[in-house]
């Protein structure tokens, strides 16, 4: 249960929570419903402030399991939101959402 995924890393999982298949499973469902809850929330609203948030709070869980590339994106659009640079958060949504995908098909 040591795998790596280029996308995530799995061993960060099992080293927080152990390697019990169920609580893994469980935890992954969660962080996707998490990630697709703050995908949400950087679409559906211009407020900076609140997109900035939502993406920093998904850029911390994203490095809690690993997930390097979707903290490094979640990184940028706080940036660009604590710039108030809404044209900027709205260039990075499809590189966001393309992130949460490729995590949503390796945990399956």
């Amino acid at each position: 249960m040591n795998e790596v995924s280029e996308v995530y890393d799995r061993t960060r999982l099992v080293e927080l929570f152990g390697d019990d298949p169920a609580t893994l499973a469980e935890v992954e469902r969660e962080f996707l419903a998490t990630a697709r809850e703050v995908e949400r929330e950087v679409g559906a609203t211009d407020d900076v402030v609140e997109i900035a948030r939502a993406a920093h709070r998904l850029k911390g869980t994203a490095a809690m399991i690993g997930a390097a590339d979707l903290a490094h994106v979640a990184g940028a659009v706080e940036r660009a939101a604590h710039g108030g640079d809404l044209p900027g958060v709205r260039r990075l949504r499809d590189a966001f959402s393309q992130e949460i995908e490729r995590i949503a098909k390796t945990m399956r």
